[in-house]
Parts: structure tokens; sequence; C-alpha cells
């Protein structure tokens, strides 16, 4: 007699990077581990990320005015580590930096030193040389490739740096990336087009200028003489210079998001970690020469270690900002090249989730009317305090003043319930869970926490998935 055996789906978990720093007291360890070398901002940052949406970490109170029913919205972390705190001060800084981009071509060019350099270049002081080599360069290579000038006359052009200190593989790589302008204005603020920049041509213009500048920082003496020698020696031909894409007039915002990933967002996209046992972490990154996905295999303190290397100090600016950009250059932004009209509009977490979600969170799902501000707590709890009748008019129904932790079973079990094949259609669950007493709001609320349950929300297709 046969007998017929279920097979196992295999379990696929998301990994985050709040998962491999908080779970099995990772983070505990690492401290006690690396107590002597952990510097205050790393700390800083991780705790931070350890209470991002929580109301250990504050939260503001809004009210309905007809029914009474409260809503609180907690604060978030705004960590360099946090993914979503990172995308949306991502789209915050593309959002003010396009409406300062004058609407003539940029191009998005890197600056990039050879290995045998980088580990000097983790000295702060030193980093300062990057940026300014890196400009000096590109204003020498806009000027010389201005073809309608014979004279070859100095433009004053636009750049925005940004200093990335690590590569795909999160081993410490420092380089420069820049939007710089194809052009720029001469003395009688004329514009003048560049219409070609031959960027290897240049490789030892930045050399020169890194190299002398770097002489003048180190120590005076024969050892520092034969360094930088050898680096002449060692690459005849310069400094390799990229210049990866070009952006058309109307690309502000593109151009903007392009390079802001670089600013704001953590040193690895999750996406890129594949798995994480509680000792070791695998994630994957393409090699730039061969263009091959390479997996790498590394110890979890390893993979904090390089996590938390690539934060910067506080007071350590890693954008600037250069001729035209520059505060003093506003002058020369006030042309037919600006949009005088253009407003910065910087959206508010209300308008992210209305666009996200297409509904509007500060309207009360009792009455329609709008919520107001009633309270604001910068201290923040262990748990959001209880309802009680000194803010409410009209107290809400008993039965939908559940915990979070009372309401993430419910959810789960409405999501499993209406699993059809793949996931969970979202319009679904949260039709069925207001009629148990959850509200829409707590709904998306929750869905962040989903991940650490085995659930992950796709907003593309409207599901709710199991990673089981």
């Amino acid at each position: 007699m046969s007998t017929k055996t279920k097979a196992r789906k295999s379990v696929t978990i998301t990994v985050t990077i709040a998962l491999i720093l908080f779970s099995c007291n990772t983070w505990d360890d690492y401290k006690i581990r690396y107590r002597d070398s952990l510097r205050q901002v790393e700390i800083e940052n991780v705790e931070r990320m350890r209470i991002c949406r929580k109301p250990q970490n504050g939260y503001k109170v809004y009210q309905c005015p007809e029914c009474g029913m409260k809503k609180y919205v907690p604060f978030t972390c705004k960590s360099r580590l946090c993914t979503s705190c990172g995308t949306k001060a991502a789209n915050e800084w593309a959002e003010r930096i396009s409406h300062k981009l004058l609407k003539v071509q940029h191009r998005h060019v890197v600056f990039t030193i050879p290995d045998t350099l980088r580990e000097l270049f983790m000295n702060p002081d030193y980093q300062k040389i990057l940026f300014q080599a890196s400009k000096v360069t590109m204003e020498h290579m806009i000027k010389f490739s201005n073809k309608r000038s014979k004279k070859k006359i100095k433009l004053k052009i636009g750049m925005i740096q940004v200093l990335q200190t690590y590569g795909a593989d999160l081993k410490y790589n420092p380089h420069i990336h820049s939007i710089v302008t194809e052009g720029g204005f001469d003395r009688k603020k004329n514009w003048i087009h560049v219409d070609f920049i031959r960027y290897e041509g240049w490789r030892k213009k930045w050399q020169y200028e890194l190299l002398t500048r770097l002489k003048k920082e180190m120590p005076n003496c024969r050892e520092t003489n034969n360094f930088i020698h050898q680096h002449f020696k060692k690459y005849p031909n310069g400094f390799v210079i990229y210049g990866k894409r070009r952006f058309e007039k109307r690309e502000g915002w593109s151009m903007a998001r392009y390079i802001g990933r670089y600013v704001k967002h953590p040193p690895i996209a999750e996406s890129r970690i594949t798995a994480y046992d509680g000792k070791q972490v695998i994630f994957w990154y393409k090699d730039t020469k061969t263009k091959r996905k390479i997996t790498v295999t590394m110890d979890q303190f390893e993979f904090i270690l390089l996590l938390l290397s690539h934060i910067p100090e506080k007071n350590f600016k890693i954008v600037r900002y250069c001729g035209i950009y520059s505060r003093r250059g506003y002058k020369h932004r006030q042309t037919e090249f600006s949009d005088e009209e253009s407003k910065l509009v910087i959206r508010s977490w209300r308008d992210e989730i209305k666009r996200e979600f297409q509904y509007d969170p500060l309207l009360c799902p009792n009455c329609n009317t709008e919520m107001e501000l009633i309270e604001i707590c910068y201290e923040g709890s262990e748990n959001y305090p209880t309802e009680d009748e000194h803010f409410s008019c009209k107290p809400p129904p008993s039965n939908r003043n559940l915990s979070q932790q009372e309401r993430m079973p419910l959810i789960i079990a409405l999501i499993k319930k209406n699993q059809n094949g793949g996931g969970a259609n979202i319009e679904v669950v949260i039709s069925e869970a207001t009629n148990r007493g959850i509200y829409r709001e707590q709904i998306l609320n929750d869905i962040q926490h989903l991940e650490f349950k085995g659930y992950i929300y796709e907003p593309k297709t409207g599901e709710i998935k199991s990673t089981f």
C-alpha cells in the first residue's frame, strides 16, 4: 500500500539589515566584541534604527473632532542604515536639488583612485583632497574642451560632488560621484556649451592634482616622496575617470535621484542580501570589470563592521556644491536656463502615503472627517497610551482598540485565508479586517512589520505574499 506525502515548501525569509542587527542579540554581542573601536556615531545610527516607527521613538497624536477616534503616528529614525528612511530622504534630496539644477545638459562623472591609496584616504583630513582635486580637474577639462574659444577662457561650471566610500563588495573604496554641467558661464555671463569631453585624456591631470595635494598634507620626509613618486611611475596613464551617463535638459529630478542613492541609502541594497542563518550573511554583487554576479559569504560581525565603517562622522559633509551650484553662484542661476516659477515642495508623510497607497491616512475611517493634531510626544514610551475620556468626544468602539501585538495574528490569519495560489489581495484583507475591528490605516502601518513574520507586501501587484 503506497502512501502519499506532501512536499514541503522551501522556506525563504526576506533578509533585511534590521533583521541581521537585531535578531539573536547580534547587535548587543557586537557592541561587547568591538566596544573599544565603536564610534559614537555608529552606535547612534543603529540604536535609532532599532526604534524606527515605534512608540519609543516618539509620536504624534491625531484625533477626529467628530467621533474622537485617535491615530498615533510614530517618528522615523532617519538612520543612515534604514532603507525605508533612506528612500524617503533620497527622494526629498532629489526634489530639493532638482529645483537648483540649470536646464542644460549634465554629465555624471566618477573620479576613482587605485587600491594602493584607499587605506590612506580613511583619514577624513585626506578625504577633502578628493573634493578639491576632482573640482580643479573638472574645471580644467571643461576649459580646454571648449572648441569655440581659441584662448581657452575659464568657465564657471556647476558641479555637485558626492563622496562614496564603499564598493559593491562593501570594502573601502573611496571615489567621487559628480553631476557636472556640460559647459559654463564666461565672464560676461554668457553660457558656453561644451559639446564633447574626452574623459580618458584627463586621467593624468586628475592623478597630478590628487598626488600633489596629498604630498603637501603628508609628512615631509623621504618616505612620502618615494610613495608619491611610485604612484606616478606605477600609473603612467593616470587615475581612472568615468563619464558614465549624460542627462538632458529636462531630466533634473532623474539626475538628482540617480546620484541621490549614493547620498542617503545604506551601503548595500537589501535586495542583494540573499540569506542569513544567524551566523553568516550571504549577498551578491556584480563585478564592474567582468559584469559577472559574484556571491559572497561573510561572518555576521564582519558584515556589520563593514556596514558601520561607511557611516561618516556627524559634521563631515559628503556632498559639496561648487561653482554655479554653490551659495555664491546663486546669481548665475537666475538666467533663462532656470525655472524662476518652480517652487520646492517637500512632501509630508501624509502626501507620501497618498501617492503610494492612494488613500488619505488622516481621514477618520468612522466618519471621513479630517483628523487634527492634538499632541506631540518627543520622549516616547514602550506602548501607545490607552484611550481616555480626556481626549475623546465620542469614544470609538472598544473592539477597535487592538494593540499591534493583537492585530498581527489576526491579519496573518486573514492573509492565509485569502491566499489564492500566489498572494492575498490587500483590499480583500483590509475589508475583512475592518469587519473584525481593525482600521485600514492600522493595517497599512502594520505592513512594514510583516517581513519579520514571513510575509512581504508588493505594491505593484497589490498582494501580500508569503515567503515560506
